[in-house]
């Protein structure tokens, strides 16, 4: 398989600032302009004339071209090795870094003066989802279904922007094998560059999302902070049911760095994880941490690190959970690294001098469908008891953007 070129990250001279920041009511805001019309077709022949703008990698016939694509949230990007997948390309910078492992969100961007433009995509099933943002706005909040109909095809998506203009077109993608872009004779396309820095967040199903929401991800706190801190490179990288010392159906922490972390270099990265571990052995966790945090700080001497501690979906947690919030607090001042408890709202600096103190993240102890009429849980945790809910997705955000503010110099 062919691999796909994307950009280096960049490497900050100096540390993000609470100045640079978005507004973070515009960093959500809808497209306001004319609504796109868009519709889907069982076919890859375009509309006769429209010449491909294929990705990187993809063989070339005719007319074809390859596009200037900026991709974003992900790497490692490679064509399928049997056809029809050899019209395709999927990204493996997550684990199991295969070319259908999955990289829930990701994205391309590109600057069109086109009026309407043909999306190439294989529909794999209703996970096949997508999103337009039109000039740094989204056209809708959450992912949207791609109106696929027969699994193992290819599609396209006929996007009608309404008249032809100079624009910053964004493509965001779940399950999306990506075949390129049509656009009529006499239109042209050309790269942009990508806003703001390179920001992953390394963790479990609280960053990777769950069936508590919808989407594909698309509205997680880990993608709403993203354009909170006014970054378009975005990468998600969790797994659920993973932690420090647990690897659930993939692998610890410290056992995906290697690949899915150092690599691609991020200039900021969050680490949320510990709920999956927290009825394991706290030395264990202790170790683990310690071992994490020391080789993600030699590797990532330039990145802004700040450790997340132990979630917890109620107010009124076992034991465990504090105590284990309390054991990485521990190993990350050792490390060096801010800190930020969900249990009690504290931000702590590298040092590990208290700086800030928001309250508990959760409130009370119900959750979708077993309400209690006391605190935040009625509504932010969902009917398993433990994952967010888009609306819970949308308060963590807003408390992840304040604490990592807080941090921040100003």
């Amino acid at each position: 398989m062919v691999g796909y070129a994307f950009a280096a990250p960049k490497t900050p001279a100096t540390p993000w600032r609470r100045r640079d920041l978005p507004d973070p009511v515009l960093a959500e805001a809808l497209y306001a302009g004319t609504t796109p019309t868009i519709s889907t077709a069982q076919t890859t022949t375009p509309t006769s004339g429209y010449i491909k703008y294929a990705p990187a990698g993809v063989a070339l016939a005719g007319s074809d071209v390859t596009g200037p694509f900026q991709p974003a949230g992900a790497g490692d990007f490679a064509i399928g090795a049997t056809s029809p997948d050899t019209n395709y390309v999927l990204p493996r910078s997550k684990y199991p870094n295969t070319y259908a492992s999955g990289q829930s969100v990701w994205s391309v961007e590109f600057g069109t003066d086109a009026s309407i433009f043909q999306l190439r995509m294989k529909y794999i099933g209703s996970a096949t989802m997508f999103r337009l943002s039109i000039d740094g706005r989204k056209a809708s909040d959450l992912m949207q279904s791609s109106g696929g109909t027969t699994a193992g095809s290819g599609h396209l998506i006929t996007i009608d922007l309404g008249s032809a203009a100079p624009r910053r077109i964004r493509l965001d993608f779940t399950t999306f094998p990506f075949g390129g872009i049509y656009l009529p004779p006499g239109a042209s396309i050309w790269q942009v560059p990508l806003r703001g820095q390179r920001f992953m967040g390394l963790g479990d199903s609280l960053t990777d999302g769950s069936a508590g929401n919808t989407g594909a991800g698309g509205g997680t706190w880990f993608a709403r902070t993203a354009r909170h801190l006014g970054c378009a490179d975005a990468w998600e990288q969790g797994r659920g049911g993973t932690g420090y010392i647990t690897a659930g159906s993939y692998a610890t922490f410290g056992d995906r760095i290697a690949v899915d972390v150092i690599p691609n270099a991020p200039d900021l990265l969050t680490i949320w994880g510990g709920y999956n571990d927290n009825t394991g052995s706290q030395s264990a966790i202790s170790a683990a941490a310690t071992s994490l945090y020391s080789t993600l700080k030699s590797a990532l001497p330039a990145c802004q690190m700040y450790v997340i501690g132990c979630w917890s979906p109620t107010g009124s947690p076992g034991a465990s959970i504090p105590t284990t919030d309390t054991t990485l607090r521990t190993a990350a001042a050792a490390a060096s690294i801010p800190f930020i408890s969900p249990i009690t709202g504290s931000c702590y600096d590298a040092t590990g001098t208290l700086v800030a103190t928001h309250g508990r993240w959760i409130t009370g102890t119900g959750k979708v469908g077993a309400t209690t009429g006391v605190g935040n849980a009625d509504t932010w945790i969902s009917s398993d008891g433990v994952h967010p809910t888009d609306t819970g997705h949308i308060g963590l955000a807003r408390r992840i953007t304040a604490a990592i503010t807080a941090l921040m110099p100003a």
